[in-house]
């Protein structure tokens, strides 16, 4: 039987995907379809080793990294840039995989699970953001000519 935390990560992934995609705007959709897409293929690609390192779960934490970093510069989210940081640590854990020893093994995998909570409640905080901050509200067809 799965472990109390392995429910909680679950829940608020589930969570945390389906109010992005709710009530978030553009940019929190475009994440929320990649953090599913990366959910889906890490389970896909986790046979992928060699030696200690799962080459192809690098791959997807690095494609995670880029997705998010092209989300943050491309709009104007406070939430995607820090979770394109937690990312960032999350692919710092696959270098210490590939140079560490084997006893470093349970808090790297640690430290990617609390990557992930991390980005998921940065994932809330983006709902939020999306409909409270006046910055990422759209712009009604008449403001965008008043400013033009």
């Amino acid at each position: 039987m799965p472990s109390p935390l392995w429910f909680f990560g679950t829940a608020l992934t589930i969570l945390a995907l389906v109010l992005l995609i709710w009530k978030g705007g553009r940019p929190e959709r475009e994440a929320a379809a990649g953090l599913f897409v990366v959910q889906l293929v890490s389970g896909w690609v986790d046979h992928l080793i060699i030696g200690q390192f799962r080459w192809a779960v690098a791959l997807v934490s690095l494609s995670l990294l880029v997705w998010l970093v092209r989300l943050s510069l491309r709009y104007d989210r406070w939430w995607l840039l820090f979770a394109a940081g937690a990312q960032l640590l999350a692919l710092g854990t696959h270098a210490a995989s590939l140079f560490g020893s084997d006893v470093l093994t349970w808090s790297i995998v640690t430290t990617r699970m609390v990557v992930w909570v991390e980005i998921m409640i940065l994932g809330l905080i983006g709902v939020w953001e999306a409909t409270s901050a006046p910055y990422a509200r759209p712009q009604s067809l008449s403001a965008r000519s008043r400013i033009a």
